[in-house]
């Protein structure tokens, strides 16, 4: 598959720190895929590895080199989990507002606020179309529905395997996982995508 193309906006200098630049430089589309994987949105994936890369300067920019890599991911985990709490208050803020038939109609700011703030179940992942060749939209949204159904963990290895081509130790030190459970995640992923869209590629091949 096409790789990707995202990058980090730069909203200002992160550093002056050359060989800390250097490393996120390097760090930054792995660490958005990674990002992306967990969160299935562009934007806040987008934000959460530019809010991990300053964190990291900010906190750790006199750390040894060598400790970068660890010490970023685990930024970029906590990170993660916040957005992740995040969705589930206000998911559970509005089956509550549901549950006690309040609604939104006349919700205050606030709860209004928390509606807005729910992912959309269509998402803009701006996924490419297969090297292999047809190119529409109903295409990509049924690679797009197919990458849904996986585990964050799933989803992020395939990305980061399938998309970024990344090797299987490569992908195991990005998640800080063991190369065996890459395999693993890697293997389910393949079969669960080539069974949602087999009947796909079949309609399309006729």
């Amino acid at each position: 598959m096409k790789r990707f193309d995202a990058e980090v906006p730069a909203r200002g200098q992160v550093s002056s720190h050359k060989p800390l630049n250097h490393f996120l430089a390097e760090a930054q589309h792995k660490a958005y895929h990674v990002a992306y994987g967990a969160l299935w949105d562009r934007e806040t994936a987008l934000d959460v590895v530019q809010e991990s890369m300053l964190r990291l300067v900010e906190y750790y920019h006199g750390k040894p080199a060598e400790d970068w890599p660890a010490l970023f991911r685990s930024v970029l985990n906590s990170r993660i989990n916040d957005e992740r709490r995040k969705r589930m208050l206000a998911q559970t803020k509005r089956k509550l507002l549901s549950l006690t038939m309040l609604g939104l109609t006349n919700a205050g700011p606030d709860e209004q606020a928390v509606e807005a703030d729910l992912p959309d179940k269509r998402h803009d992942g701006g996924y490419s179309d297969p090297e292999a060749s047809v190119a529409g939209s109903e295409l990509k949204q049924h690679i797009e529905g197919a990458l849904g159904t996986l585990s964050d963990r799933q989803r992020q290895v395939f990305l980061l395997r399938e998309q970024l081509g990344l090797s299987i130790r490569e992908t195991a030190e990005t998640l800080g996982c063991s190369e065996n459970s890459i395999k693993q995640h890697h293997f389910r992923a393949l079969q669960a995508m080539r069974g949602l869209l087999s009947e796909v590629w079949d309609h399309e091949h006729v």
